[in-house]
């Protein structure tokens, strides 16, 4: 019997039995197999159907509007490697103006000195082959968009290094912010004599607030632009970690403070302080402090050995008696092809006020830094949290590790000045992209950086250190 699918005309519509429906739909069916097959086993409808790839493509990282730090600063350009700057902290001894009617007054000179900064070497590699060129891809040009991904992968690597880069634990490093501020805050040419006596020496003599484990709170705020006021600074900017501006902002608010003008709104951050000086709120994802050990190698080297530790007494300690107990430690090591996985932990570590933390590492090949570990008191065997680096003195050798200036895990902001004869980024020149030979059938490039951070006014700018995570 003729079926009744041939007996219809191709252009109406006639009737089916239930079977011929079932088989013409699944004929035509592209199938849920589509998404989840290898195109050459694609069949039937399937075989039929083209991919439509959004032209768009989607960032799950961060991107130049994170890089709040380097928006900001003040960029000059330098002729030489080497840059150099006078500083003035006095117009004058402080001696009386009076003098006898005809008399002389007292001679005074100011006092002048010479500062250097050396130009540091940053960079990436970029790497097309060359057939990729001369497709039609789907998100623009290969090359262009691998130039711009090298770009932000190169500026967020310095965002990071302007505030944590320290040229005493890797010596191809510039001195960032956080070790130039800390150092040359205490050096005589950087404390100006126009008010001596007139201030308290001491702690409160510092830019530098240690908030101990403790969160941040608007009277520290206040403190930091008042020693920044004290010492002739203006700050305009805290840069802080997101997670630290979300905790003040919510602590803020739950007391129930509102300001003329504001307007009522739910969950919103808290923009600026207003105090002794005004300034604003910069949080920014890359001023969040490193936590925890990596759980998978970025280096092919082998994670470093620890051993026979010890805790002996140093006058650098800020171990107090509060502190004394046991603590666990573990590190890993960084190569230039990325960071090992962690050692294994040191077991209970006896410490007790006034002491400082040395264990051997054994390691291979060249390590740049160590990153290093530390429990919470008592917590051995427990969770381990980032309190700094430190700088290779062999294989085998006792290393300085902890003498407790860094509270595991937490975080620091910065009251920053932007002005250009107290904080800027000195460079040879621009970004550059230069080109390498062609050896291959590959289109390479390198993308450079050549320039350091310059703080030429320490004590006008604030860091608030150890401030507690939650």
């Amino acid at each position: 019997m003729e079926s009744n699918l041939t007996q219809q005309s191709l252009t109406g519509f006639g009737y089916h039995t239930a079977q011929e429906v079932e088989e013409l739909q699944k004929a035509l069916s592209i199938g849920g197999e589509y998404a989840s097959s290898a195109p050459g086993s694609l069949s039937g409808g399937s075989a039929l159907a083209v991919e439509d790839l959004d032209r768009t493509l989607k960032l799950v990282t961060h991107s130049m509007e994170h890089l709040r730090l380097w928006k900001d600063v003040i960029k000059q350009k330098v002729t030489q490697t080497v840059h150099q700057f006078n500083v003035q902290n006095s117009y004058g001894a402080e001696v009386s103006p009076f003098s006898a009617m005809g008399g002389n007054p007292t001679a005074t000179d100011a006092a002048y000195n010479r500062e250097t900064f050396v130009v540091k070497y940053m960079g990436t590699r970029g790497s097309v082959e060359h057939n990729l060129t001369l497709i039609q891809a789907a998100h623009g040009p290969v090359v262009a968009r691998e130039v711009k991904n090298k770009t932000i992968e190169l500026l967020a690597r310095n965002e990071r290094a302007m505030f944590e880069a320290d040229s005493d634990i890797n010596a191809l490093e510039y001195d960032g912010i956080d070790k130039l501020i800390r150092e040359k805050q205490e050096e005589a040419q950087y404390k100006s004599t126009a008010f001596a006596g007139f201030d308290l020496t001491g702690a409160d003599d510092s830019v530098v607030i240690d908030r101990a484990g403790q969160s941040l709170d608007e009277d520290t705020c206040e403190d930091a632009t008042l020693r920044a006021v004290n010492n002739f600074g203006m700050p305009m900017d805290m840069y802080l970690s997101t997670d630290i501006h979300s905790e003040f902002s919510k602590a803020f608010y739950a007391k129930q403070r509102t300001r003329p003008g504001d307007r009522t709104a739910a969950g919103y951050l808290v923009p600026e302080f207003v105090g002794t000086l005004n300034f604003k709120f910069k949080p920014s994802l890359f001023s969040r402090p490193r936590r925890v050990p990596l759980a998978s190698a970025i280096s092919a080297s082998a994670a470093p050995t620890l051993a026979n530790d010890a805790t002996p007494a140093d006058a650098d300690s800020k171990f107090a008696a509060a502190d004394d107990g046991n603590y666990d430690y573990k590190v890993s090591a960084v190569y230039a092809d990325g960071e090992t996985l962690p050692s294994a932990a040191t077991g209970s570590v006896a410490v007790a006020a006034g002491d400082k933390v040395t264990v051997e590492i054994t390691y291979t090949g060249s390590p740049l830094y160590f990153n290093i570990f530390r429990s919470e008191k008592g917590d051995v065997g427990g969770l381990v949290q980032f309190i700094g680096r430190v700088k290779p003195v062999g294989s085998g050798s006792a290393h300085n590790i902890d003498f407790n200036a860094r509270v595991p895990g937490s975080a620091r902001a910065y009251l920053l000045m932007h002005d250009p004869d107290v904080l800027c980024w000195k460079q040879l020149g621009s970004l550059i992209k230069y080109d390498l030979a062609v050896t291959n059938t590959s289109y390479q490039w390198l993308q450079l950086l050549y320039g350091m951070i310059v703080i030429q006014a320490p004590r006008k700018n604030v860091i608030i250190d150890n401030i507690r995570l939650s």
